[in-house]
């Protein structure tokens, strides 16, 4: 009896990849050393992850190591057993091959049709059999700008294989982390798939207003949510971009960012984009301040002049209003935060905000399971079609799925 000592980390991150039967291709770069945890990561988000070395990924990282990774033995020759077909082939194959890391040797054969090793011979009948193929180069940066290799990735490209790009840096191309490998794997096999090109803007985090150069005024928002919404977003194969303020968050590497700060600053990015970016879905996360100082002291306020200080207070423009008014075809998603309210009052108020946006998720902060920051969140969501639904102590991501299903809903209507 074979025992499967990885059952306990299988889909312990979430089920996105649960059923999904993954081909790890491992070449001769030193990258090889991060296969392994590109394994485990798959894994847990459910994949049954098999993997195929050339020799020269044997001399990086051994056997059984990857055996160990991934709980499956792995293929270092193609036998009479026909490994290739069985991986790879039409009836038998799996649902995709992950060549990472992939050398410039491996890559320019690929384009070339050599199949001389067990990567390229599996990689080559999953071209034939339709199985998608992702691949992640790491290489040193003159070998990554080399003319013959950019002809050989242009090649494979315009056939339908998928390259997660390096990271140029210290002179490499660095192999991209394993958290991007990873989300690029889900995006290529999500259950939702948005029309190619959709684009997503997504704010997240709070804004912060000045009283002084040091002293801001703002709240406790944490991005957690936006966050949540701007990787499902990507899974969903849309163009994402995040727009972020205040948060000690580090960002989804995968996904493209904008950092601002003001209600003011917010305002200007999201005309820019919603006028000339074609938006098609925005998901208004982030936490505006309701008011500013009136006025903005260009100094330090000194404590020793004054023993009170008194502020005046004025407005700031409801983003989510904004947005409307400048792209009345983007669908729009609304967020409130409530604090101590009624669920009826609650809903009323969400109601409320659907003269502006399509969908709206109201939810009460006072609640432990709601609080800023905390990686659950209990409210309710509306849309102008009726549909009510009550949250309650869910993850924030399993929220973002739920809304992006949303979302797609009324695209395809």
């Amino acid at each position: 009896m074979k025992y499967r000592h990885n059952l306990s980390i299988v889909g312990s991150l979430g089920d996105a990849l649960e059923g999904r039967r993954i081909v790890l291709c491992v070449t001769g770069s030193v990258a090889a050393y991060q296969a392994p945890e590109i394994a485990r990561l798959l894994i847990r988000y459910g994949a049954d992850v098999i993997p195929v070395m050339t020799g020269d990924a044997l001399r990086m990282v051994g056997e059984e190591l990857l055996r160990w990774a991934t709980g499956n033995d792995p293929v270092t020759n193609i036998t009479g057993a026909l490994e290739h077909v069985g991986l790879a082939g039409k009836e038998t194959g799996a649902d995709l091959i992950l060549v990472a890391p992939a050398t410039l040797n491996t890559i320019t054969k690929i384009a070339a049709g050599v199949a001389d090793t067990p990567v390229t011979l599996v990689v080559q009948t999953a071209l034939g059999s339709g199985i998608p193929l992702l691949i992640a180069p790491a290489m040193h940066e003159p070998m990554f700008l080399n003319r013959l290799f950019l002809d050989a990735v242009e090649k494979l490209k315009s056939i339908g294989v998928e390259f997660i790009e390096p990271m140029l840096a210290e002179e490499k191309a660095k192999i991209a982390l394993p958290e991007v490998i990873c989300e690029h794997v889900i995006r290529k096999l999500y259950r939702i798939k948005f029309p190619q090109g959709t684009k997503a803007l997504v704010t997240a985090g709070a804004t912060v207003e000045y009283i002084d150069p040091i002293r801001v005024v703002t709240n406790l928002s944490s991005g957690l949510m936006g966050m949540a919404i701007a990787r499902e977003c990507f899974r969903c194969g849309c163009n994402t971009i995040l727009i972020t303020g205040r948060t000690s968050l580090p960002p989804p590497p995968h996904i493209e960012r904008i950092n601002i700060l003001t209600s003011k600053e917010l305002i200007n990015i999201l005309e820019q984009k919603l006028k000339h970016g074609r938006t098609k879905i925005y998901f208004g996360t982030i936490a505006v301040a309701d008011y500013k100082p009136a006025v903005k002291h260009e100094e330090k306020i000194k404590t020793e002049t004054a023993e009170k200080l008194m502020l005046e207070f004025t407005r700031t423009e409801k983003i989510i209003e904004r947005v409307k008014s400048i792209s009345p075809d983007t669908i729009v998603v609304g967020f409130k935060a409530e604090y101590g309210i009624p669920e009826e009052e609650l809903r009323n108020r969400a109601e409320k905000l659907l003269e502006h946006a399509d969908i709206v998720y109201a939810s009460d902060v006072s609640k432990p399971t709601s609080i800023f920051g905390s990686p659950t969140t209990e409210g309710i969501i509306v849309t102008r079609e009726g549909y009510f639904k009550k949250i309650e102590g869910k993850k924030k991501e399993e929220v973002a799925e739920l809304l992006l299903e949303l979302t797609y809903s009324i695209l395809n209507t």
